[in-house]
């Protein structure tokens, strides 16, 4: 079945076909299209829903009910998923999977409600406290809202770890005809972290695996390899013979598809990659890059986050350009200006 639907409606539906079962959340924009979506058809589709009381509770609340052998979820966007951090830090540690998505807003603090991916160094680099690595998802079209939740609960109860699914609020609003997945019941087997108690009747001790396991550094280096090493994902358009690639994700990513399609109609080879990892960073995207002269990042923030990335990790040898900006959107006209001034 098909729908005419914007990315959040996609996300939550994406979440009921992922066997979602519990939503705890607070209200805020860009995000709260998946708020009332639950609010108002949770109990239609047997999905327990809590209106927290603050991003913090949202955040306690999926861990405890994840740890309780829920399918869990909470969305916010900008300053509530800084609230969420230290959350998100104690289910690294102690291994907790959950998922949670970040609608970006532009600026720093309270910051505001336009489109950006500002929150890039946060979600990539950790966020909270202590040694420990989300997993993060970008979106960049509604059908991507529909399928990356069953994909991040796939990772995230595999590794036992937090999955961040991420996008701007252009991806957010922009209603697109997608395939509804359907849904699934949440028969998941109740795995190890649960509290439901072991043979004997005892309660399971959730505690951070610090605490525990005397090969702790071998542990976090050993889960953090796989996963780097096995689950990097993106998209390439165009990137074999393409002597200019642009990187970008979400709605920057939608521009720059059409930007490859007008400049190969002129004759100028212009490839694209979009991660759809943004960590692990899929380095393997620029391993097959044979003529390849010039790096073009795209990116809705002002200090050039994942430029750096790219630059690291495909070791400076190209020549890098970068168009960004807080949260204005360059269009295709300037995406080939662009083109026109580097080439």
């Amino acid at each position: 079945m098909k729908k005419i639907l914007n990315g959040n409606e996609a996300f939550a539906y994406g979440a009921l076909a992922a066997g979602v079962d519990f939503y705890a959340g607070y209200p805020i924009t860009p995000s709260t299209d998946v708020y009332e979506f639950f609010e108002k058809y949770g109990d239609e589709f047997g999905v327990k829903f809590v209106h927290a009381s603050s991003e913090v509770s949202a955040a306690n609340m999926i861990m405890g009910a994840s740890i309780a052998g829920a399918r869990a979820l909470t969305v916010t966007s900008g300053c509530g998923f800084s609230l969420m951090q230290e959350a998100i830090s104690y289910m690294a540690a102690d291994f907790v999977p959950c998922v949670i998505l970040n609608v970006m807003r532009e600026g720093a603090g309270l910051g505001d409600i336009p489109r950006s991916q500002g929150d890039y160094n946060q979600m990539t680099k950790g966020g909270g406290n202590g040694d420990y690595q989300a997993i993060v998802l970008a979106a960049s079209s509604a059908k991507d809202c529909m399928n990356l939740p069953k994909v991040a609960y796939e990772l995230s109860e595999k590794y036992r770890n937090p999955v961040i699914v991420t996008y701007d609020s252009d991806i957010a609003h922009t209603k697109e005809n997608v395939e509804v997945l359907e849904r699934v019941n949440n028969d998941i087997d109740k795995l190890e972290y649960t509290l439901k108690g072991n043979e004997t009747g005892k309660p399971k001790l959730v505690q951070n695996i610090y605490y525990h396991d005397h090969n702790y550094d071998e542990t976090l280096k050993n889960k953090y390899e796989l996963i780097e090493q096995n689950e990097q994902r993106y998209s390439e358009y165009d990137t074999l013979d393409a002597e200019i690639v642009f990187v970008a994700f979400s709605i920057c990513a939608r521009i720059c598809v059409e930007v490859v399609k007008v400049a190969r109609a002129k004759g100028i080879k212009v490839g694209l990659i979009v991660p759809i990892t943004l960590y692990p960073f899929p380095k393997k995207a620029f391993e097959n890059l044979k003529k390849c002269k010039k790096i073009v990042v795209v990116e809705l923030n002002i200090l050039k986050q994942m430029r750096r990335d790219v630059e690291y990790f495909t070791k400076q040898k190209y020549e890098y350009y970068s168009i960004s900006s807080m949260s204005t959107c360059p269009t295709v006209l300037d995406v080939m200006n662009f083109i026109e001034e580097i080439r």
